[in-house]
């Protein structure tokens, strides 16, 4: 089954947070493999580290995370990777396309634990929904937001981060269910999250 941003609505008229993934969800595979994701966007001149390496790749969502419910949400991100590195070009493009007007109140970077910002990153994959009440409790505290379990929605393109998830009252889907890279098994997406 095809999971998308569009096709999720958010029940709640309280506060709510959309939490993604940074590799393979917020961005799609690098080098020539991304010409089959025809709808992420190559962005020239901006390094991501992320599996092989290569040039930043957008998926779908990153690029157009405004048509989606989350654009009404608060937002975050939980990757097992490091988006790069502290000071690169790729968070900066990455911060820039999530920051929905007033959703994203923050160009700082946190580790995994303790939690000091909503945009985390060195997260080991099967332990991600740990730091889901860090950014949870950080935007209560910055700015007021009360968002309740069931109003957290997270998507990574990986089952076994998806999982883990079941118990905890938070939304978590998997996507790039219909694109995945044969190179590493299918284990994870190839062109990303898609609108």
């Amino acid at each position: 089954m095809r999971v998308s941003l569009a096709s999720v609505v958010a029940a709640s008229a309280g506060d709510c947070l959309c939490i993604f993934d940074i590799d393979r969800t917020l961005t799609g595979s690098q080098g020539s493999a991304w010409l089959q994701c025809r709808k992420d966007a190559r962005i020239d001149g901006v390094h991501d580290s992320a599996y092989a390496g290569g040039t930043l790749v957008l998926s779908e969502v990153s690029q157009f995370i405004a048509q989606t419910f989350c654009s009404q949400c608060y937002i975050g991100t939980i990757s097992a990777g490091s988006a790069s590195g502290a000071g690169s070009a790729e968070r900066g493009v990455l911060h820039d396309k999530l920051a929905v007007p007033g959703h994203l109140p923050t160009t700082s970077w946190s580790a995994c634990s303790p939690v000091t910002s909503p945009l985390v990153t060195g997260c080991p994959d099967g332990t991600k929904q740990n730091a889901v009440g860090g950014i949870v409790s950080w935007y209560q505290q910055h700015v007021g937001a009360s968002i309740a379990n069931g109003d957290v929605h997270f998507y990574d393109d990986r089952a076994d981060n998806v999982k883990p998830f079941a118990s905890t009252g938070y939304n978590a889907r998997q996507i790039s269910c219909s694109s995945r890279d044969s190179k590493y098994g299918n284990a994870i997406g190839l062109c990303g999250a898609e609108v």
